[in-house]
Formats: C-alpha cells, structure tokens, sequence
C-alpha cells in the first residue's frame, strides 16, 4: 500500500471512532511531512496542555470565563500566536509544528484548542467559514465565536461577517450558514486542501498528488477533487490514472473552462499513451 493510502486509511479508521480525535487526525496528516513521527508520543503534548488547564478551569464557571482561562493559558503564557509574517509556511499546517514552534494558521490552531477544550468538557466546534476558520463555543443561552488566529478574541457575528468580507473575494456573497459548526471531516478535508494549495504553489506535484489522492479518498463524489487528481497526475506520470479520472470530471461537467482544459490534456494523454 502507497504512502498517501496508508494515510488515508488511518483517518478513516480515526473518523470511524465515537468521538474522533482531531488531534489525532491532525497528526496523521503531518506524517505525510513526517513519515517518522510518533503520534502517541506527540498527543502526550496535549495531555499536558490539558492538565495544567484542568486544573484551572473551576466547574461552575460561565463559558466566556472558561474560553477566556482557556486562551490567556495558549496565547498570553505559551505564547501561541497566528504566523502572520509566513502564513502559507508549510509548517504552518502540521500540528506537531506548531506544537513545537507556537505559531500556526487560524484552522491548526483551532484544532489544538477544540482538542483541549473538549478534552476538558467545554463544549466547542469547528466553524468553517470561508476564508478564516473560526471556533464556536455554546452554552444554554447563547453562541460565542472564538478567532484563535486573534489570540482568541470572542467576536460577534457581525465581527465574522466583517472578517468574511475583508478575507473572501466580492464575487462570494455571505451566507449565514458559514457559522454553522462542521465536523471532524470536513476539518481535515480542509487542512488537507490548505497543504494542496501551499505543495501546488511550491511546485512540489509529488506530494500535492498525494494530497489529492486522500481528499479523493476521504470525498469520493467531489469531481474537482478528481479533476485535480488527473491535472496534477498528467505532471507526475501518473497517466493511467490521469485518464480514467479527467473522463470521470468531463461525465460530470462536461462544458466550462475546467472542461476545455481537461479535454486537452486528456487528449495529450490518449494520444502519448498509444505511443508508450
């Protein structure tokens, strides 16, 4: 089994747990950096992190008290912060990094936060706004929403809109949905896409392919996904593979820009495949 499948099999095992992990999803994904990484002794890291904060966190303590104890511990005593100067750093996107660095995007630093706070019965969940993942927090009354990429700042939804607005392009209208919570999937398709972008940029096709092969794995019926597969595999010689997957994206979306470009490289690809 390829490096990308073991992968992609260890997160399903892991998304088909009664609660999940996201730490330890997280975690998975770094290996594809890190191919020697002991997980087990990495998730010790967050049982510190939460036995220092179980030990503050008082029981009957409001919501906003305890996601305030909660980010003075991260953000003012670690010294956890948003990498700002070298945001599509990949390290950026690897737990055990920003574990080690104390500097990460808005999605890893949620991921470390969600872990602990659910470990400790704070009732959080991931909000997968476009453009700036944000946290949800809730009690009986009331909704908060936390931007870990902020040093943990509770903002409003009007604050969020604002966000959206100064992160995503004119052409994307706000949706009051993009505050609704997202689970352990979609969380890890999402850090998952953040590495795409960032090997596709670096011009690493290797492993941006690898990527894709998990994505394809984890959302199967995701055709853009497939479509990036063929792209990128045309690149690594993938072509075989390259071919049963553009013809599976022109099924489904057989007209557009996409469509153009995927015709002519599938046509490449037939044509060169005959010769070999």
């Amino acid at each position: 089994m390829g490096g990308a499948l073991k992968l992609l099999s260890s997160i399903q095992s892991e998304l088909g747990k009664t609660p999940s992990s996201l730490a330890t999803l997280a975690l998975i994904v770094s290996k594809l950096e890190y191919e020697d990484l002991d997980i087990e002794d990495e998730l010790d890291s967050f049982k510190q992190l939460q036995s220092v904060l179980g030990s503050r966190l008082k029981k009957y303590s409001s919501m906003l008290e305890k996601l305030n104890e909660i980010s003075e511990y991260f953000f003012s005593e670690l010294g956890f912060s948003g990498n700002v100067d070298n945001y599509y750093d990949p390290k950026n996107s690897f737990i055990n990094e920003v574990l080690n660095r104390r500097q990460g995007i808005p999605i890893t630093l949620a991921i470390l936060y969600m872990e602990i706070a659910l470990r400790l019965g704070v009732k959080v969940e991931g909000i997968g706004m476009p453009g700036h993942f944000l946290i949800g927090a809730y009690d009986e009354s009331e909704t908060y929403y936390v931007d870990v990429f902020n040093k943990g700042m509770v903002v409003s939804r009007e604050e969020c809109r604002a966000m959206f607005d100064s992160h995503v392009s004119k052409s994307l209208a706000w949706d009051d949905r993009y505050l609704s919570p997202v689970n352990n999937r979609y969380i890890i398709s999402r850090l998952l896409r953040n590495l795409k972008y960032i090997y596709l940029n670096e011009a690493r096709n290797q492993k941006a392919y690898e990527v894709i092969d998990i994505l394809v794995g984890l959302e199967p019926d995701n055709v853009f996904e497939i479509r990036d597969r063929g792209m990128i595999g045309f690149r690594v010689g993938q072509h075989e593979q390259s071919v049963i997957d553009l013809k599976r994206f022109l099924e489904k979306e057989p007209v557009g820009r996409s469509a153009v470009e995927a015709s002519g490289v599938l046509e490449l690809l037939e044509r060169n495949l005959k010769r070999w």
